[in-house]
């Protein structure tokens, strides 16, 4: 017979390292669990409805990358795999030069040292983002 315990007994038993296989939750359908609780219940098999996770802005860390940038038109994931499973592979390239604006001097050096690197990076990103680009266009 499986035991009984709280959302918060059991988020705390998995803290300090507890099995929780022959338990269940009697509350976690209709408890308020924080986001970082509810990564670790999930990690253990105990899924949190969404509804039901609450989120701190305070404690996600800032990341202009992600933060400040201006999403478009979502794409389905599986509308994304099948173009690119059916996408065609170039087998010629062609070179385009961008001008980059770099004020930090230590970064040009950078750039001079790793621009190889650079390259292979831009050039996928520019290339899944052009993909990304044909798909949400109808």
């Amino acid at each position: 017979m499986k035991k009984e315990i709280s959302v918060d007994s059991a988020v705390e038993l998995l803290k300090s390292g507890a099995n929780l296989e022959q338990t269940t939750i009697s509350d976690l359908e209709t408890s308020k669990v924080r986001m970082m609780d509810a990564l670790l219940l999930a990690r253990n098999g105990f899924t949190v409805p969404d509804d039901n996770v609450i989120y701190d802005d305070d404690q996600i860390q800032y990341d202009p990358d992600f933060d400040d940038t201006t999403w478009g038109k979502p794409v389905s994931f599986k509308k994304l795999k099948q173009s690119l499973e059916a996408g065609e592979q170039l087998t010629e390239t062609a070179e385009f030069v961008v001008t980059l604006e770099i004020k930090n001097t230590d970064m040009r050096q950078w750039l001079a040292k790793n621009g190889d690197q650079i390259n292979l990076v831009v050039s996928g990103l520019l290339e899944s983002m052009y993909r990304a680009d044909k798909l949400a266009r109808p």
